[in-house]
C-alpha cells in the first residue's frame, strides 16, 4: 500500500509539472542570421531536450518589439541595440546573449550619383528608429564629415522603405537584405556603405522580457540555449545545406517569392552567425557584448540621447548560454 501510494504521488508531480510547464514564446524577423531558430524547430533539437519552443515569425521589428513589450513573447531575437532602445522607453529586459553580426547585410542605399555632402538637412529612410540603426548611420555620416543631428531619418518597414525609395521619396535609405537587394534592382541604388565596414557595429542576440522570464525555469532557458548550439553546428555543416535552402524559403523568408540559392549565400555571407568558441568570447564577463554596449551607452551620450542612464552589466545576464555552452555535446 505504501508503494503503491509513492507511486501515486510521483504520479501526480509529473502530472503537476506537465501542467505547469508551457511552451517558451520566441520572435523572429525575416533575416537570415535567426534561421538557426526554424533549424532547431524543424529538426527538432529542442524536442532533445525535453523543451517545447513556439517560434513567431513576425514580418518586420516594430511587430516583434511590440510583441514582447504586450508580453506576446517571452524572448526575442534581433539587433542588441533596439533592445538598449527598449531599456531606454522602460521596457523590462534582459540580454541574455550575442548571437551573431550583420556583417554586410544591413546596407547604406544611395540613388546613384548621390551627393553625401548634400545630404544636410535631407531625409534618410531608416528601417528602425533605434540605437542599433542610429549608431551604424552615425558611423557613415561620420566618415563623410556628416553627424546624425544633421539628416532628418524617418522610419519605415522596409518594405514599404523601399518602395518610396523607388519612387524616388528619399535620396539615402538604411535598409537589409531582401529589400535592400530590390532598391538596387529596381530603384537605381547603389550601396554607398554596409555593416562590414565596421565589424561588430550591429551585434544581434537575445533579450527576454524581464517579467515573463521569471516564469521560466533557468534550466529550462538552458536547454533553449542548447538547442540553439546544436543549430548553429547543423547551419555550419556543408552537407545539409540542400535541406537548408528549404527551410530557408519555407521558414525564415515564409510567404515571401522564394530566393535562389545564389541569393541565400549572399545572404549568408552577409552576416557572421557565432560558433562555439565566438559566442563564449563575445559574451563572457567584459566580453565584446559589454564593450559593445559601452561604446553605444557614449554614443547615445554624445548625441543627448540617454533617456534613462544603465550600466551594461545591469541589462545582461548571458548565464544560461554560457551553461548551454558547457553542456552542449
Amino acid at each position: 500500500m505504501k508503494a503503491l501510494r509513492l507511486l501515486l504521488l510521483c504520479g501526480m508531480s509529473l502530472c503537476m509539472t506537465a501542467v505547469l510547464a508551457r511552451p517558451i514564446r520566441v520572435g523572429m524577423i525575416h533575416w537570415i542570421a535567426f534561421s538557426p531558430l526554424n533549424v532547431a524547430e524543424s529538426k527538432g533539437f529542442w524536442k532533445e531536450q525535453g523543451l517545447e519552443v513556439q517560434v513567431t515569425n513576425f514580418p518586420d521589428n516594430q511587430s516583434l518589439n511590440a510583441a514582447l513589450q504586450s508580453k506576446k513573447i517571452d524572448i526575442a531575437l534581433d539587433m542588441i541595440g533596439s533592445w538598449v532602445g527598449l531599456h531606454q522607453q522602460g521596457v523590462p529586459i534582459v540580454i541574455l546573449g550575442e548571437t551573431d553580426w550583420s556583417h554586410g547585410g544591413d546596407k547604406i542605399i544611395g540613388r546613384n550619383g548621390v551627393d553625401v555632402k548634400a545630404l544636410k538637412g535631407k531625409t534618410i529612410g531608416i528601417y528602425l528608429n533605434q540605437p542599433s540603426v542610429t549608431y551604424f548611420l552615425n558611423q557613415y555620416l561620420k566618415q563623410n564629415g556628416l553627424r546624425l543631428a544633421d539628416v532628418k531619418a524617418v522610419e519605415a518597414t522596409p518594405e514599404k522603405m523601399t518602395d518610396e525609395f523607388i519612387q524616388g521619396r528619399f535620396p539615402l535609405i538604411v535598409n537589409y537584405d531582401p529589400q535592400a537587394l530590390r532598391a538596387r534592382r529596381q530603384g537605381n541604388g547603389v550601396e554607398v556603405a554596409n555593416s562590414s565596414n565596421w565589424p561588430g557595429v550591429i551585434p544581434e542576440g537575445f533579450v527576454g522580457n524581464a517579467e515573463t522570464l521569471k516564469e521560466i525555469p533557468a534550466d529550462d532557458l538552458r536547454r533553449f540555449f542548447v538547442g540553439w548550439v546544436h543549430a548553429v553546428r547543423w547551419v555550419k555543416n556543408d552537407a545539409a545545406w540542400a535541406e537548408y535552402q528549404k527551410i530557408l524559403n519555407g521558414m525564415t523568408f515564409a510567404g515571401e517569392k522564394p530566393y535562389t540559392a545564389f541569393d541565400l549565400i549572399g545572404m549568408l555571407n552577409s552576416v557572421r552567425i557565432h560558433n562555439g568558441n565566438e559566442l563564449l568570447r563575445r559574451n563572457r564577463p567584459e566580453g565584446g557584448l559589454i564593450g559593445y554596449l559601452r561604446d553605444l551607452k557614449q554614443f547615445l551620450q554624445d548625441n543627448q540621447q540617454l533617456k534613462r542612464p544603465f550600466e551594461p552589466e545591469q541589462l545582461v545576464d548571458t548565464s544560461a548560454l554560457l551553461a548551454a555552452l558547457k553542456t552542449a555535446q
